[in-house]
């Protein structure tokens, strides 16, 4: 395999962490499935896209949206808070709007054959049973196959979602953790 390959193939797995401080229109993606929740202390509307998700979070006259995307570059500057690629492993930390807490950490791993297609089927198969979110993209002659699973929980005053992003052209997993808070007494 020649470099340039290699690189590219390096490149189409790589995803970015968009964080902006207002909502996006859903025509910007192409959503595979959605939810919404909905507590007394924020709403949020979780989006599993095409290559990725979008979770808008909501608290009083304050949002703050995440955007997990293929596409290293910003869908609008609006509103462009931070973009940081998910490359290896990463922690954010911060506070926006005053009142919203946002922490996440991102792992990154290109897998063997083998491995990648254990792992795959065993968060599948976690996934159906707990009937988390999911889709799954066959394979198309311009896309590889994709697999997205988000785990989701709901408490009063903050939204912790874990994700797993599968892409069969390069073996590649990346995963999410991340923790959006509404901090109380601000």
């Amino acid at each position: 395999m020649s470099s340039s390959n290699r690189t590219k193939q390096r490149r189409s797995g790589g995803l970015t962490l968009l964080l902006y401080q207002r909502t996006l229109h859903p025509e910007l993606f192409r959503i595979l499935n959605s939810s919404q929740v909905s507590r007394r202390a924020y709403e949020a509307d979780i989006w599993i896209v095409e290559g990725g998700h979008v979770i808008s979070f909501t608290a009083g006259k304050n949002n703050l949206t995440e955007v997990i995307a293929v596409k290293g570059e910003p869908l609008t500057d609006r509103g462009l808070l931070q973009s940081i690629p998910c490359r290896g492993e990463r922690y954010h930390e911060d506070t926006y709007s005053g009142n919203i807490r946002y922490m996440i950490s991102t792992q990154e791993e290109q897998l063997t054959q083998t491995l990648y297609e254990a792992t795959k089927h065993e968060i599948a198969s976690y996934a159906a049973k707990r009937e988390l979110m999911t889709a799954e993209q066959a394979a198309t002659p311009e896309t590889s196959a994709t697999l997205s699973v988000l785990d989701i929980e709901c408490r009063s005053h903050e939204l912790l979602v874990q994700s797993y992003h599968f892409f069969d052209e390069n073996l590649m997993v990346i995963k999410t953790q991340g923790i959006i808070e509404v901090m109380k007494n601000v």
